[in-house]
This record gives structure tokens, sequence and C-alpha cells, in this order.
């Protein structure tokens, strides 16, 4: 029996446990991984490609023997975890295939068969789209983003000598049906401590949404319990009916890609200019803009970091209603208000407004680019490949930009802008 709309919108409450399935066994086993949890390996590259004329056949079928070479379910890839946990072993080569609306009319699917949320049918290069998220103009993007790009993939190994042999064949045997427009070559950051980190020096990845039993097991452990932030998350939040599946419970994600340069000199100058101004030391100055310091701490939690193992993602701003310890354009608030647009707790309207503000929540696989060592200071070629998931590109990437982090009066009156986010 396929999974209804109440599977879809309501998570069991220890999550979707990938060991005893249940009535998601054919959704795990269709779904590509790296959806639902991130791939977790440290090197990836990513290709865009752009189909040669005339060749819809050969590209269909180079398309599934990819796909059963190189693709790994939600399902496998979980198998795979579970391997490396308990035997060490390594899950080895990850890959991903996606497809732009471009690419599914090459492939000269229907129109009626082609997903149908609006931004991702109109792409990034619509001009109301592009003003929209206060994009820059077309001409200046990097020259491989100005071409029509078909499709995506996505390779990734924990050995960089394994990945670019990889590569290499996928090179080879896409030379035939496709010409590579544009190539990123990412990484996983870390600092001192281990912990994963974007080029600024702060600690990424920490409040993401939960699906899996394993996964909100241990934010549950770490956090003791969800009292101030539960972040467990429904299907629907990132899952999409596949409008061309194969079988009933065929489901699939809206991506988003960003390269996000970081002037990490500039930043650290203004984060000392700011300590200066303010009277207060760098760490607290970054994380007023940050919202937590280098280490993952809430700001609205301590004044200084406290080194965690774990961040803790157990908070919101009921404390901290006027913004006195994390201020409102702090990114992480702009970007997860956590109940701000409620205004207080005991309003009538907080937790309808908490349910709406989590729908708008995406599903976040970053990794870095460029400079790979962490105490350097690159001032341009180096940043974030931001690679995000939902079920509306509309309604979460596109609203979460345009409506939080760029207008200077969200979530009050001339905040400003979110500091990390700005073109």
């Amino acid at each position: 029996m396929a999974l209804t709309e109440a599977d879809l919108n309501t998570l069991p409450e220890n999550g979707i446990d990938p060991e005893e399935l249940g009535k998601y066994q054919i959704l795990l086993e269709d779904l590509q991984g790296n959806i639902l949890r991130g791939h977790g390996r440290d090197y990836s590259t990513h290709l865009f490609l752009q189909f040669k004329p005339d060749l819809t056949n050969p590209v269909r079928t180079w398309i599934q023997t990819f796909a059963q070479q190189y693709l790994k379910s939600a399902k496998q890839q979980s198998d795979e975890a579970h391997l490396y946990r308990t035997k060490q072993v390594s899950g080895g080569l990850f890959a991903n295939f996606f497809l732009s609306r471009k690419g599914y009319e090459y492939l000269k699917i229907e129109p009626y068969q082609i997903p149908s949320d609006q931004p991702f049918r109109m792409g990034m290069k619509n001009d109301d789209i592009r003003s929209f998220l206060g994009d820059p103009p077309v001409d200046q993007w990097e020259n491989g983003f100005q071409t029509q790009i078909d499709a995506l993939i996505l390779v990734a190994d924990d050995s960089i000598l394994d990945l670019s042999e990889a590569v290499k064949k996928i090179e080879a045997q896409l030379c035939q049906i496709a010409e590579i427009v544009h190539r990123d070559n990412g990484f996983i950051l870390r600092n001192q401590a281990g912990q994963i980190i974007e080029h600024f020096g702060f600690v990424d990845g920490v409040s993401q949404p939960l699906f899996l039993k394993r996964d909100i097991h241990n934010s549950l452990r770490d956090d003791r319990d969800f009292k101030q932030w539960d972040p467990r998350a429904s299907l629907d939040v990132v899952l999409v009916r596949d409008p061309n599946g194969r079988t009933e419970d065929s489901y699939g994600s809206y991506l988003v890609y960003r390269k996000l340069e970081q002037n990490v000199k500039a930043f650290r100058q203004d984060q000392h200019q700011l300590a200066q101004t303010l009277n207060i030391n760098d760490d607290l100055a970054g994380a007023l803009i940050v919202g937590r310091f280098q280490d993952g701490t809430p700001v609205t939690l301590s004044d200084m970091p406290t080194s965690p193992v774990t961040p803790t993602n157990n908070f919101n701003y009921d404390q901290d209603q006027t913004a006195t310890k994390c201020p409102f354009h702090a990114h992480i608030r702009k970007t997860n208000p956590r109940g701000d647009t409620g205004i207080v707790e005991s309003s009538p309207g907080f937790n309808e407004a908490l349910k709406i503000e989590k729908n708008h929540r995406i599903t976040r696989r970053a990794v870095s680019y460029g400079e790979n060592d962490a105490t350097k200071e690159p001032e341009k070629d180096s940043g974030l490949l931001f690679i995000c998931f939902q079920s509306s590109i509309e309604n979460q990437f596109n609203f979460m930009q345009a409506r939080w982090a760029n207008p200077k009066n969200f979530v009050q009156v001339n905040v400003g802008p979110d500091p990390l986010v700005r073109s």
C-alpha cells in the first residue's frame, strides 16, 4: 500500500528506522541517498553537464547505466553506514544524479511530467527569480553557470585519489554524450577539534531537520530533550512525489545549488572593527554576527564559547525577545527565527507561527571549496558550495533568502539584512 498524506506530514516520534523500514521500505529503496541524511564523505566533485544535440536515446541509455553503476539509494546508504559503524568497512564511492528543467525537456519528458515547482521550471537565470533573490546579473556569474545546464553529477569519496580516478572514468564515459560546462571540487574543512567548519571558522551544519531514527536519537542524547527546539521534521519538508517514478512510493527532492564566495580577510577585519566599536572581544563580535561562537555555542545562551563536543540545538529566543543577546540580524536568527514571528510564546499565534516557520526549513548539504588550510585568510576563490534539498523551492530556499535573509525589516524594522549572505 502506498504511503498516505498522513505518512508524509507526520513523522514517527522516533523517526524512520532504515533497519526496520516497514511501510517506508519502497520509499527508501527507491530514493537517492544524501537527501534524508548527508553522504558523509570528505571530498566531492560536482560536474555540470550540457547534453549534446540530438542524442536523446543514447543519453537515456547512459543515465540508466550510470544509475545502475554508481547511484546508491537511501537504504543502501544506511546499510553502508551501519557496516562502517560496526565493522569499519568503508562505503566507498558515492554518487548522485540530478536533472534541471532543461534536462527533462532534452529527454523529451512530457510537460505535465516535469516537476511543477515554479522556480524549478523558471530557473535562477530568470529575471524575476534573480531579482527576487537579489542575485547579480547573469553575465557576472562564472562562465559555466551562464550556459545551459541539463544535469548535475555529484561524486564523493573519503579518498581523494579514489575520487579522482572515478571522476576520470565518468568523464571518459560522458565525452560521447555531454559537455562538462562547469566543475567544482569540494571538501570538508575541519578545525583543530575535528568539528566541520566553513571558511570563516564557524561550526557548520549544526541545525538540520532530522528524519531518521539514529539522527533523532543522537540529537536527543546530546541535548537531553527537545523542550526548547524540536529538530524532527516530517517527510513533506524535503520530499515530493516523482511524476516519473516507477512505484507508488517514488519520491524526489528539489535541489538548490549556490556557489558562495567568502572573503575571509575582510570578514575578520569587520569582526575586529565591530569588537573595537562595542568594546568586546573578537570572539563575541563574531558570535553577534553569526548567532553562535566558532565552536557552535549559541550566543543567546552564553556570552563566551563553551567548547562543546557537539553544539546544542536545543534553544530558542523566548528569554531573548528583545535581542539583547542574539541580534535579530544574526545569521542563524534570520534564517531560523525559532518562533520570532509569533512575537511571544503566550501569543495566541505563537504555535501556529512556529509551525509555519518550520515548513520553510531546508536540508543543507554544503561543502567548502578553494583554500583548504583553515588558518589562511583567502580574499577570493574560496567559499561554500551550498547545496540544499526541499519539497518546494518557492516556499523554502527562495522564501528564506528573499523574505527573511535579505530584507532589512525582518524580523523587526531596521534590523538589517543577514550579514553573511549578502551579494
